[in-house]
């Protein structure tokens, strides 16, 4: 009689454990053929978004000369509304751009093969044909002579003719150029 218990017990696990699998295998079928399951709860991620107030910075990096100028983005209310992604769509890296989000700002650092414009303008005196010429550009391997002017170089002390030589005498604008030609003309 122990046998029969033994056995009886054993038939019962076995048959317990075929009914258990079979019954896994038929909901994983019926499970699958659902379709991917979705979160309970809908978390849903917050985008980035440009708004009214948010600050826009628009770096320009000139790498001729090594400046940045930080300057406003003029363009402030097209990007209202804008995602970031859509952003980068519009200034993208092959076109010179970086667009990212820092602190709540939107930084678009642009980076361009040119002299800054505070380079441009700067202006340098030359000896051109034995006279004091007025080059503008921004270094003396890059500017362009607008004009020479009635300054003889002799009549210049030696000091002078010595800085204009060596490229010495630059003026980072028009008023400061016009102001040493006027103190060079006492010479003539």
């Amino acid at each position: 009689m122990k046998k029969s218990i033994l056995f009886i017990t054993a038939a019962v696990l076995l048959v317990g454990f075929a009914l258990g699998t079979l019954a896994a295998n038929l909901y994983k079928k019926i499970d699958t053929d659902r379709g991917p399951q979705k979160p309970v709860l809908g978390v849903e991620e917050k985008r980035w978004v440009v708004n009214e107030d948010t600050q826009i910075v628009y770096e320009q990096e000139y790498t001729r000369c090594g400046h940045v100028v930080i300057s406003e983005f003029k363009e402030h209310q097209s990007l209202v509304g804008k995602s970031l992604d859509e952003i980068k769509l519009v200034y993208r890296p092959e076109n010179g751009y970086q667009v990212y989000e820092q602190a709540g700002a939107l930084i678009i650092h642009q980076q361009l093969d040119a002299w800054c414009p505070q380079d441009q303008e700067k202006y340098r005196l030359k000896e051109y044909n034995g006279r004091v010429a007025i080059f503008k550009g921004p270094d003396a391997e890059h500017d362009v002579l607008l004009r020479v002017t009635r300054l003889p170089m002799e009549a210049l002390p030696e000091k002078v003719q010595n800085d204009i030589r060596c490229g010495n005498l630059v003026f980072d604008n028009e008023q400061a150029l016009n102001d040493a030609l006027e103190n060079l003309d006492e010479y003539v």
